[in-house]
């Protein structure tokens, strides 16, 4: 590794652990130190929920516990023309997501902007070209910061449909001053938030294919690529996954983050988060797409969700790992990413080598 690579990795490693730090302490304002009752009550709904799912997990199998959507009706709004070649449109459509628990329905409908499901559309005009789906990371979301995010424009030069995908609970559907509600504190809303974006995106899929996309796939980031590892043992059809900077358990990452803060849980409850969040976890669900199909992409800097998460979904799914040298949030050297995406898609004879 050059000078320059490892000055890269340790400002984006530092970069990161002061914004993990200033968003705990933010957080941890006013909150009392000693454990409490309402600390308890969370410890009961962990449990609960790692019941509820689990027994529907198992009830239903590997394959039934998400489930394939029909084709939306989807309702596109131009935007802007992309010079004389395409346009971004913008598509809304009803979500049509019914809560895998039915107990969860009241507090689902509660948020009425989550009910309707967004992306922006970089459309090629004339012949249909292969789509990519873009998934933003968390507290993301917004169509302007999403396309620089993921340097849409210069992936649709390439050839690609670019189409940004918003989670549920974030953007366009979130309420206004309740950002972070999705994953949050509520371990309900986690497991249903899932469900419901893979609910989505296969809808999408499922309409990109309709009006003659010749391959789809898709590209996550940070909670993205957690989201797009979960698509990929869930969601049919799905011509290729590419993960970059990801998590690969929710359990792992609320530790990791709060290593050595006196708010940090004591290390039992972190079997009751992993058992949680199984249900909705990419390593315990065999994958759905061909190991030679993924790529993972990694930062070396990486201290909100460290490289070790990358290693071991690249291990889950047998598949190809390239990295960076820069950090989460300051991506310093991503160009390397962006060009080991490439490189992977023109071998899969997507998109035309250069």
């Amino acid at each position: 590794m050059s000078v320059r690579d490892r000055a890269y990795g340790a400002v984006g490693a530092w970069f990161d652990r002061v914004a993990v730090r200033a968003a705990l302490d933010l957080a941890a304002r006013g909150r009392p130190q000693a454990p409490s009752s309402r600390d308890a009550w969370r410890l009961k709904q962990l449990d609960d929920v790692a019941e509820t799912y689990g027994a529907l997990s198992r009830e239903l199998g590997p394959g039934g516990f998400f489930r394939a959507p029909p084709e939306p009706g989807i309702t596109a709004h131009p935007v802007r023309p992309l010079g004389a070649s395409g346009s971004a449109l913008d598509l809304v459509w009803d979500s049509g997501y019914a809560p895998r628990h039915p107990g969860y329905r009241a507090e689902h409908e509660a948020v009425p902007e989550n009910l309707t499901a967004c992306a922006r559309w970089l459309r090629h005009e004339g012949a249909p070209a292969p789509a990519l789906v873009c998934v933003h990371g968390y507290l993301g979301g917004p169509f302007g910061f999403e396309e620089r995010a993921f340097s849409a424009r210069w992936l649709y030069e390439r050839g690609l449909d670019v189409v940004l995908f918003q989670l549920p609970y974030h953007g366009r559907r979130c309420p206004p001053g309740r950002a972070g509600m999705f994953p949050g504190k509520d371990p309900w809303r986690t497991v249903e938030g899932l469900s419901q974006a893979l609910w989505d995106l296969g809808g999408l899929c499922a309409h990109l294919r309709a009006r003659g996309a010749p391959s789809v796939g898709l590209f996550g980031m940070s909670l993205g690529g957690y989201t797009v590892s979960l698509a990929a043992t869930a969601l049919e059809g799905l011509s290729y996954v590419v993960p970059m900077i990801p998590l690969a358990s929710l359990a792992d990452v609320y530790f990791e983050h709060r290593e050595g803060r006196p708010e940090s849980p004591p290390s039992w409850v972190r079997p009751r988060l992993e058992r949680a969040f199984e249900a909705v976890s990419p390593l315990h669900r065999p994958p759905m797409v061909a190991p030679e199909r993924v790529l993972v992409l990694a930062a070396e800097g990486d201290r909100i969700t460290r490289t070790d998460h990358a290693l071991r979904l690249q291990a889950h799914f047998s598949c190809a790992l390239a990295t960076f040298p820069g950090g989460h949030l300051l991506q310093f050297g991503r160009d390397r990413a962006f060009g080991a995406l490439c490189r992977f898609l023109a071998g899969h004879g997507v998109i035309a080598p250069r």
